[in-house]
């Protein structure tokens, strides 16, 4: 997988003074209002699941059909956004997305409220002498409810997400998305909890009437919104009936990256229904407890799932969704294995409990990067029926899965829930190792060298809060050299972080070379060796080579690291390199990284960098000298005066 180039964003970047879409999320009123709403409407989605459970008498039964009835459960909550993903995805780039929510909490709100009556009429009906008070209700009653709040859930996720990126800027779509999802969890964490709570000592109608409430609260939040004007669905005539439909699956089928995006979105809600769903077994048959435990490890996948959303609202920006997707699989499947190796040998419940908690921080990584990608690539007028194809081919692996689970008889399968976990696991990890290799592979620059740049880019973009003031001037192809001042260790890492338009190698230090294993790197990274004093003839004609070859070279003419309080003095290396190989000389200055005279402190302190690149040095003026010592010389004093314009034109830090 790889990101989307600057001309795939759906939305231009807002005015810095847009009052509507600020620069702080927390100062946006209609993303708090829609945040809420969201938040809000989550806790209503499962208020009631864990009093359906109770009423059911599942943990007292004694036939080992938990984990069956929990899948068919999910299964019908799930059902409508397969069945009715699509229509409503273009529903949502037809209609106001904002009424398409209130209308969908207003009618879950009513439904719900009287849904413990329907209940107790459906099933006395059935089952003459029916009493409520405590007698269980039958699997196909209980679904009644799930059945009804999953259809206008399903109209409600195609309008959210579509609605999100109007009302931000594109830039905060990984912070927002991280910041909804965490919220959602603490919904999720409060609903199994209370909901396991109040299903304990109460009747299920305090269950359901404090659901109703959550909708009617939702709708308010959303009522308030007030979205920017000029960010309307702008449909084309051909947007009608079926044809509006078909034109999401069209983009789906042409769109190589959002199809992957989609295969990965579906891997991660067969894991994490998968995963749920087999929580009430494992505390019934590994833990011996009761309908609070349920709620309790439920929420225990939640406080994951939050951690996991908190910890993108720090590091988000700064992190590649692709790269936070492949990361994110592979633990998850890692935290799997932990969890199907606890249970089959019933370790004890802490570890358990952080096995499930590692799954859910590293779903959410999953999740709202998949999101977040969404939301970017895909164009404002399409967004609602993409995300319905998306809800249709999701939901399709979470109804197979809970299908699998829940229909056929299985007879007693709570006793396999370690292997059911153990496969789901193995299929997480290597669907990481997969979407690894197709962004590796697809690298501009090799494997091995989009790896190491990745890894240098998320450090300095989080670790050392690089910024880049300005543009990138660095050329995307011929032969290019890179000169900057050297005041620490972390300057090539911030240099070839700020350089989105090539791969800057490097000149480096010939003993390095002979390190162990630590040549390798440099081999793979493309370095070129050199001698720190005197002439060194096959230094010069390695980077001739180099830049011959139409590659960057990175140099710091100073000649090694040197306080920046000192006189910027350049040696005639770089003059020479330059001359011979007539390449574009690029000048750029590093500021913002506190001096020190040790190799690792610049590389774990945190900083606050720059770099600042400028135009290419006009060396035209040496013309028919490329031989010359003393052109050298002029030269090299040259770029040193271009990089000092840089540092002189704007204030230090």
């Amino acid at each position: 997988m790889s990101a989307a180039s600057p001309s795939q964003a759906a939305a231009p970047t807002p005015p810095a003074g847009d009052p509507l879409r600020p620069a702080n999320l927390l100062f946006n009123r209609n993303f708090i209002l829609l945040w809420a709403a969201y938040g809000i409407s989550a806790l209503g989605d499962h208020l009631s699941e864990v009093a359906l459970l109770k009423w059911q008498n599942a943990l007292e039964s004694l036939d080992g059909d938990i984990t069956q009835r929990q899948a068919v459960m999910t299964f019908v909550f799930m059902a409508p956004f397969f069945l009715l993903g699509p229509l409503f995805g273009a529903l949502a780039d037809k209609l106001p997305r904002r009424f398409i929510m209130i209308g969908a909490d207003l009618i879950r709100a009513v439904i719900i409220f009287e849904m413990f009556r329907i209940l107790v009429g459906l099933q006395s009906a059935a089952t003459p002498g029916f009493n409520p008070s405590t007698d269980p209700i039958s699997l196909s009653m209980a679904i009644i409810p799930l059945a009804a709040l999953g259809v206008f859930a399903a109209a409600f996720s195609p309008a959210r997400l579509s609605l999100l990126p109007t009302l931000i800027r594109p830039t905060q779509l990984v912070r927002a998305n991280a910041m909804t999802a965490g919220l959602g969890m603490i919904a999720t964490i409060l609903a199994f909890y209370v909901g396991g709570v109040l299903a304990q000592r109460y009747s299920p109608t305090v269950n359901f009437r404090l659901n109703a409430l959550t909708f009617v609260l939702s709708a308010v939040c959303l009522f308030l919104i007030r979205p920017p004007r000029g960010r309307a669905v702008a449909a084309s005539s051909s947007d009608q009936g079926l044809a509006a439909i078909v034109d999401g699956f069209r983009f789906v089928r042409t769109h190589r990256l959002v199809r992957e995006i989609i295969i990965v979105s579906v891997v991660l809600w067969i894991g994490a229904t998968v995963m749920s769903s087999l929580v009430p077994a494992v505390v019934k048959e590994v833990f011996r407890g009761s309908y609070e435990d349920i709620g309790i490890y439920r929420g225990m996948l939640g406080i994951g799932l939050l951690g996991g959303s908190v910890a993108l609202t720090i590091i988000g920006p700064s992190l590649k969704s692709p790269i936070a997707i492949s990361w994110s699989l592979k633990m998850a499947g890692l935290s799997g294995l932990t969890l199907a190796a606890g249970t089959a040998w019933h370790w004890p419940r802490p570890v358990c409990g952080a096995a499930l908690v590692a799954i859910g921080f590293f779903g959410a990584g999953i999740q709202v990067s998949v999101n977040a990608m969404l939301q970017r690539l895909v164009p404002n007028h399409l967004r609602g029926r993409v995300f319905g194809v998306h809800d249709l081919f999701t939901m399709a692996g979470v109804l197979a899965s809970t299908g699998i689970l829940g229909i056929p008889d299985w007879g007693a399968i709570d006793r396999y829930i370690a292997a059911i976990m153990l496969g789901v696991s193995l299929m997480l990890l290597c669907f990481g190792i997969w979407t690894t290799r197709l962004r590796l592979n697809r690298g501009r620059w090799g494997p091995a060298i989009t790896f190491w740049v990745n890894l240098s880019a998320f450090h300095c973009r989080f670790w050392a809060r690089l910024k880049r003031p300005g543009l990138c001037t660095i050329p995307y192809d011929g032969p290019v050299i890179v000169c900057a001042n050297h005041n620490s260790t972390l300057d090539p890492f911030v240099l070839n972080a700020g350089s989105p338009n090539r791969y800057i190698s490097y000149m480096i230090a010939a003993e390095y070379t002979r390190i162990p294993l630590f040549n390798r790197l440099l081999k793979s990274v493309d370095a070129v060796p050199v001698t720190r004093s005197g002439v060194d003839t096959a230094s010069v004609k390695a980077a001739l080579r180099h830049l011959s070859a139409g590659k960057c070279l990175g140099i710091f003419p100073q000649g090694g690291i040197r306080n920046p309080a000192e006189p910027f003095e350049v040696r005639d290396g770089v003059g020479l390199l330059a001359l011979r190989s007539g390449a574009t000389v690029i000048p750029a200055y590093i500021d913002g990284i506190k001096y020190t005279e040790g190799v690792i402190a610049p590389l774990i302190c945190r900083q606050h960098a720059r770099v600042r690149f400028g135009r290419a040095v006009d060396l035209s003026e040496f013309k028919g000298r490329e031989k010359d010592r003393d052109a050298y010389h002029e030269a090299s004093q040259k770029i040193a005066d271009a990089i000092i314009a840089i540092r002189d034109s704007q204030p230090s830090l």
